[in-house]
């Protein structure tokens, strides 16, 4: 490298001095620039530092090693302020306990020289001074601050006095602070729950509400023990919302209900409101329908887990632990949800995990109620579970075992027996079977009972003789002269239909109306699964309409006049307030179309739909029985009481399930059927009882459930002995194979 002096830069070229700069550019631009640089701090060598310390006029300038400790001395007073402030914040952090702790280890030294100061002032004790003092500071009654032995003891004490005030007001503003905090807390639910064997609700959703009236219900229908404890409710929703909802939706029921706000796939949230150590729990779909499959598997896992790490108190006793969950029908991942349920059946734990259907069937049940009306009705007053209603229970007793069917169900009085459930580890159910068959040992009946709180009552015989004067003998001679029953007429529906899927619909139509019916179709959309000729899907004949179902003009060409049933259905994604707004809206539409054809009021239509919240119901009844004046009858379904009510039985009694699901909802098995009384030859100008009708149905491998008589009222579950002498317009309730 060679260095030039200043006039050699004089004599370079401009070509030349241009040309430095884009080289050193280059140059610099091959170095890779450091992240940080380090530049070393110079080193203060001999230099002095200089203290100043004033003081009125006069300053005085310290210099060298004195100087710099005089400044690091100086600097103590400043970092004793910072701590200690530091540390009166940690206090006021801390618990209500460790804030009055701190408040008066704070006043210790000011007490002591507090009490120094008066026994110089007054000549007493120094004991005397600290009472005094502490009297004063921390306003304890009957402390006086006047006629003490001289005036400078009286100011001294006044002067603490005064201080005390300050030392109240921190007193009263630290208990006043956590006692609000406290209260503030309990009304957000922000503390745990401690309870053992409750029943605990995961998510919020429409069936919440309904699923806490039929937990009520049941409690004093089945028993205090079904549903032990209080009921919680953890959802990711505001506490103050839920406890609101559920002051105003459950004002006649007696429940202790405590709601928490979390999410229920949270382990810490699971914890807060004890899943761990609940007997019942019911897992409900989330707000959020497109990951329900993932949140239910994760809060289902999350319940094994805080069940694993329970440690059971002395004299704890835990029951096994029902987790009820509703099958989330539309979400893309509902298959997670059997493989928590096969990972659940390995574990140690005793947890039974029982998954249950919801809307999808429901069409089901509005098909077999436009062909058969009441069928709606039998099925609501067994689900939903009512005081004095009937329900189904599935009872162990060891005096029937070695008996045959038809004896043990002729065992009992009240109570309908319609048929079992075989012992294993995947029980069997089997409804309607032989009268034949042996109960074993460990079989339970099923039965439908109005309470659950029944037993054998005398000994079943294997067979029953009718008499020949009797009803039931009558019948029984008409039947063996009687030619093959005719086929049921065709029936005329109509669908009002909101939706642009008919599928499920058309097929439940398939499965119970006559052959030869027709079906009208009004729907604003082009439909899926409607059928394009007779005879592809269902013996029915279907036309579709295409125009707005709320339209007069759709209803006539349609012909309403004639019609037997309407089905107004298609509403269920619809928010609950606009689903039932529609049901409405159909009711007042159907009435002026019934006055405008002159229908005959001798031949009522039939109205089936859905109605969402209760209290519609009684603007739907309102309209039924004031204007429709003799010319319709309807069955309003509530999806979510129906549903909630299955919920509840099976959270109950985890074997429900298969009951309800593969005899209720199944698309298999046996149904519920209303037979004309003809069907069995009974005599309209005789009385037949009950123990004669049930007989006359066995005889069809049929079970009579109860009957249907001509005001509408349902009978279900009377007396073997009750007598009705049946009339052409009633019908006989029964189970039969579908």
């Amino acid at each position: 490298m060679s260095v030039s002096n200043g006039n050699d830069e004089d004599d370079k070229s401009a070509s030349e001095q241009a040309a430095e700069p884009k080289a050193l550019s280059q140059e610099l631009g091959n170095v890779q620039s450091p992240a940080s640089v380090w530049l070393p701090q110079p080193d203060p060598g001999d230099k002095q530092t200089n203290f100043r310390l004033r003081f009125l006029f006069i300053t005085l300038t310290l210099g060298g090693r004195l100087g710099r400790q005089l400044r690091a001395f100086s600097r103590i007073p400043k970092w004793l302020g910072q701590l200690a402030v530091f540390r009166t914040q940690q206090v006021v952090l801390g618990n209500t306990i460790n804030k009055l702790i701190g408040v008066f280890t704070a006043g210790i030294p000011v007490i002591l020289l507090g009490g120094l100061a008066y026994r110089l002032t007054s000549g007493k004790t120094l004991w005397d001074g600290i009472v005094s003092v502490y009297g004063a500071l921390y306003k304890i009654p009957g402390v006086s601050v006047l006629g003490e032995v001289n005036h400078y003891t009286e100011l001294l004490m006044n002067f603490f006095w005064l201080g005390g005030s300050f030392t109240f007001a921190i007193l009263l503003g630290v208990v006043t602070e956590d006692i609000v905090s406290f209260v503030n807390g309990v009304r957000k639910g922000n503390f745990p729950v401690v309870a053992d064997n409750h029943t605990l609700i995961l998510n919020w959703n429409s069936y919440t509400l309904p699923l806490l009236r039929q937990i009520s219900v049941g409690r004093k229908e089945r028993g205090e023990s079904i549903y032990n404890g209080p009921v919680v409710i953890l959802a990711d929703r505001p506490k103050e919302d839920m406890d609101k909802d559920c002051q105003d939706g459950l004002q006649d029921f007696d429940l202790e209900i405590h709601t928490r706000s979390g999410i229920p796939c949270s382990i810490t949230d699971l914890n807060r409101v004890a899943a761990g150590t609940a007997k019942t729990i019911l897992l409900l779909n989330p707000p959020d329908t497109q990951n329900a499959g993932k949140q239910q598997t994760g809060a289902v896992l999350g319940v094994q887990t805080c069940r694993s790490n329970v440690r059971p108190r002395p004299w704890q006793r835990l029951l096994p632990q029902n987790i009820a969950v509703q099958e989330a029908e539309d979400s893309p991942d509902e298959y997670m949800l059997q493989s928590a349920k096969n990972l659940v059946g390995l574990s140690p734990q005793r947890l039974n995990l029982t998954t249950l259907g919801g809307k999808r069937d429901m069409s089901m049940l509005l098909a077999q109620s436009a062909v058969q009306p009441g069928v709606a009705s039998v099925y609501c007053t067994i689900v939903q579970q009512s005081l004095n209603g009937s329900e189904f229970y599935i009872r162990a007793f060891s005096e029937l075992d070695g008996l045959t069917f038809g004896a043990a169900r002729r065992c009992f009085n009240g109570v309908i027996v319609v048929g079992y459930m075989r012992k294993g580890g995947n029980p069997e159910l089997c409804l309607n079977p032989d009268d034949r068959d042996i109960l074993k040992e460990g079989d339970r009946i099923v039965a439908l009972a109005d309470t659950g709180y029944f037993k054998p009552e005398n000994k079943g015989s294997d067979s029953y003789s009718f008499t020949d004067k009797s009803a039931g003998g009558a019948a029984l001679n008409a039947a063996h002269k009687a030619s093959a029953p005719k086929k049921p007429p065709p029936k005329r529906i109509i669908i009002a239909w909101f939706d642009h899927d008919l599928e499920d619909l058309v097929v439940s139509l398939g499965r119970f109306a006559p052959d030869g019916s027709e079906v009208f179709v009004i729907c604003p959309n082009d439909l899926k699964g409607m059928p394009e000729k007779q005879g592809e899907q269902t013996p029915c004949k279907f036309t579709l309409i295409t125009g707005e179902p709320t339209e007069l003009q759709m209803l006539e060409e349609a012909g309403i006049k004639d019609a037997d049933s309407l089905i107004v259905g298609g509403i269920e994604k619809q928010d609950s307030r606009e689903a039932d707004v529609v049901m409405l809206a159909m009711l007042l539409v159907l009435q002026d179309a019934l006055v405008s054809c002159k229908r005959d009021a001798r031949h009522p239509l039939h109205v089936v739909g859905q109605i969402r919240r209760p209290e519609t119901t009684q603007v739907a009844n309102y309209l039924l029985d004031r204007l429709g004046k003799g010319q319709v009858t309807a069955e309003l379904l509530q999806p979510d009481e129906l549903i909630s009510g299955m919920m509840a039985q099976v959270a109950a009694e985890p074997d429900m399930a298969q009951l309800l699901s593969g005899f209720i909802y199944s698309s298999e098995g046996q149904e519920i059927y209303l037979r004309k009384p003809s069907k069995y030859h009974l005599s309209p100008d005789q009385d037949c009882s009950f123990e004669q009708l049930n007989e006359l149905c066995r005889l069809r491998h049929e079970t009579a459930l109860g009957y249907i008589i001509n005001d509408g009222g349902v009978q279900l579950n009377p007396l073997s002995s009750a007598t009705h002498c049946f009339c052409a317009s009633d019908r006989v309730i029964v189970l039969a194979a579908a």
